[in-house]
């Protein structure tokens, strides 16, 4: 029986060079398409696995003896989940929600869980409100 040789040093030393940023990035890239849907963890995610990806993409580019695809690959995951959770995120902190769309004041107002959701009511149905309870912004009197 012949078995084959161990690899040479520099093949070994090249393998695990070339791991440690592709195997990140596809990670990274990974975690942040299963959990785009719930907002912030797939914008932070995405956030890291984008830049990690880039490095390690950038890198294999410059260098012809690694292989940049499971940095691409995570790069392009993670931005997709970027993307995302960025769509489902920004919306909420801008203020610009979807809450209450489609539905009266009554209905919108019974179904707010807090001032924040109100708030949205009122602005999405400042007519009515306006009608009912006063101009919100002026002077009371």
């Amino acid at each position: 029986m012949t078995s084959a040789p161990p690899p040479a040093r520099e093949d070994r030393d090249q393998r695990e060079r070339d791991g440690g940023l592709g195997t990140a990035a596809l990670a990274l890239g990974l975690l942040a398409v299963g959990t785009c849907w719930l907002g912030w963890p797939g914008l932070v995610l995405g956030l890291l696995g984008v830049v990690v990806g880039f490095i390690g993409s950038r890198r294999a580019f410059h260098d012809r003896h690694r292989s940049g695809a499971m940095s691409l690959s995570g790069f392009v995951l993670a931005l997709i989940g970027l993307v995302v959770g960025a769509w489902l995120v920004v919306p909420g902190l801008l203020g610009i929600g979807t809450f209450g769309e489609g539905l009266t004041l009554d209905e919108c107002m019974a179904q707010a869980q807090g001032q924040q959701e109100e708030r949205m009511c009122a602005s999405q149905h400042l007519d009515e409100y306006r009608a009912r309870y006063g101009d919100p912004g002026g002077t009371g009197g």
